[in-house]
């Protein structure tokens, strides 16, 4: 059975002042660092040890995927690619959730928040985004979740997916929304689920997959309770 665990990284300081992060490139809080290392010892706890592991260029996935491989028994390299990273949330990075509505309302910040095709505007200045690209490369601007799973998917295909061949448990360090859009490829969900979806931050999410890379089965590490509370949530 082949194993992909999917990751979001642990608090970060854009979190914790509850601001649009995108491709904002925020570190881990003392508390997310925590929270990567305790997700590193579950995976061990679990006999989970992955034998590739990737995040996206932004630093807070990196910090929380070095933090996972600093705790395993041997060392792997770690790959990161910039098509891991958050959707771009185009003028809303940077902005406070409530600076967000006091803008565009209340109802446009949730619907670009929660669905699956509605794409924020985009921002007027992105120059630093072009920083975390390859040269030549343009980066996206304001995207749906949509379009984040399709150019994640771009790298799974060309990557992780072929990997597979060689590795039995691979690991991608990664985003909430990222990983909310990723989930309805994985599991086969209709668009209109990823309104409900939710990810805990630094809780490892095992995908067990079938042979067209689809989830047979699948599950997070941790307390089953504060789990269960956590996927209650509604995406803010």
């Amino acid at each position: 059975m082949k194993k992909l665990i999917l990751l979001r990284h642990g608090q970060s300081t854009y979190n914790l002042a509850h601001r649009f992060t995108g491709w904002a490139d925020a570190p881990l809080t003392t508390q997310g660092h925590a929270q990567a290392a305790q997700a590193g010892e579950l995976l061990k706890e679990a006999g989970l040890f992955p034998q590739a592991t990737y995040s996206s260029c932004l630093l807070r996935a990196r910090q929380t995927a070095q933090a996972v491989l600093a705790g395993m028994p041997y060392k792997i390299p770690l790959q990161t690619d910039w098509r891991l990273n958050e959707r771009h949330y185009g003028d809303l990075q940077d902005k406070t959730r409530q600076e967000a509505a006091h803008k565009y309302g209340l109802t446009a910040v949730l619907s670009w928040r929660q669905m699956f095709f509605c794409a924020p505007p985009p921002a007027a200045d992105n120059v630093a985004a072009y920083k975390l690209l390859p040269p030549g490369v343009t980066p996206p601007n304001g995207e749906s979740l949509q379009q984040a799973q399709q150019r994640a998917l771009g790298f799974f295909t060309q990557v992780v997916f072929p990997a597979f061949a060689r590795y039995d448990v691979q690991l991608v360090a990664a985003h909430e929304d990222l990983l909310r859009a990723l989930a309805v490829y994985f599991k086969n969900l209709p668009p209109k689920a990823v309104e409900k979806l939710v990810v805990p931050p630094a809780t490892p999410w095992v995908m067990e997959l079938d042979k067209t890379y689809h989830a047979t089965q699948d599950y997070f590490l941790g307390d089953p309770q504060k789990i269960a509370a956590f996927l209650k949530r509604r995406p803010e």
